[in-house]
């Protein structure tokens, strides 16, 4: 990963996290979705991340896959609960 691409993943990130925490604290489960997302971006940036993503290309494609399918049925089990 070059110096660009790093740059764009900690700004993805850092936005991320703050729209995330501003709509956690409006009670909205977005919020949570958002941290999740910019956890996942930060673990992207790592050196073992990379390594781990490069060598189970399919796998870290599903665990994502996975992570988002789980956040967005929370995010509807709340709305419903709600």
């Amino acid at each position: 990963m070059d110096n660009r691409q790093k740059a764009w993943t900690w700004a993805a990130a850092v936005i991320s996290f703050v729209a995330g925490f501003i709509l956690w604290l409006n009670d909205s489960a977005a919020g949570v979705f958002l941290i999740f997302m910019g956890i996942i971006y930060i673990g992207t940036l790592t050196r073992p991340g990379q390594e781990w993503a490069a060598s189970n290309p399919s796998l870290s494609r599903w665990g994502l896959i996975g992570v988002t399918l789980l956040v967005i049925l929370l995010v509807i089990v709340v709305a419903i609960l709600l």
